[in-house]
């Protein structure tokens, strides 16, 4: 199945009451991830705005949070922009990468989204995105596991460039990251 016809079924399944409130999953955690192709991603951003106008046309209170603005914002808000041109000038890529992942370490995400959840009123959905832009700064299984003291039982979708099956993630289909088993797959192939 394509990420085209996997989106389709993507978009009925959020808006339903029985989704939203995470039933059927029994005490497992309502995280799901929708992967798909790296080439895919045009496609991706452009879905995830309409499956927002489906969502608000539903009444649906959720909060989008793109992992690389979050990353952004946090990094830009402890060095300047300037000084981090110059760190990379002077000491290298390699450097400030090591610099920047120590900012934007697992802990310090998660305080953040959860600031952002506490203020936009408990929100029914988190649509979790960016995360291919925020690679090589963070990683999603790092994200996941801290979040879930963060959302309880309010359903996240990371939308991952690559693939999960269930257990593995698999960046860009490249990049091995670690396992992660809390998650679902979102629309799975074979799904009808």
């Amino acid at each position: 199945m394509n990420t085209e016809a996997r989106m389709e079924l993507l978009k009925g399944k959020i808006v339903r009451e029985d989704f939203l409130k995470a039933r059927g999953l029994g005490n497992e955690i309502p995280f799901w991830i929708f992967d798909y192709p790296p080439e895919d991603e045009h496609f991706v951003r452009y879905s995830i705005r309409k499956i927002q106008e489906r969502l608000s046309s539903h009444s649906i209170h959720y909060i989008e949070i793109d992992l690389y603005e979050l990353c952004l914002e946090i990094v830009l808000r402890k060095i300047p922009a300037d000084t981090i041109n110059e760190f990379e000038r002077n000491k290298g890529s390699e450097k400030l990468l090591k610099k920047l992942q120590i900012i934007l370490k697992p802990e310090n995400i998660k305080k953040e989204i959860q600031q952002r959840v506490v203020s936009k009123g408990s929100p029914e959905l988190v649509l979790l995105t960016g995360i291919g832009k925020a690679w090589p700064f963070i990683r999603l299984h790092s994200i996941l596991n801290n979040l879930q003291p963060v959302l309880g039982n309010t359903p996240l979708i990371a939308f991952y460039p690559g693939e999960y099956t269930n257990s593995e993630l698999s960046l860009f289909r490249k990049f091995k990251d670690a396992n992660y088993y809390r998650a679902f797959r979102m629309i799975d192939e074979g799904t009808v």
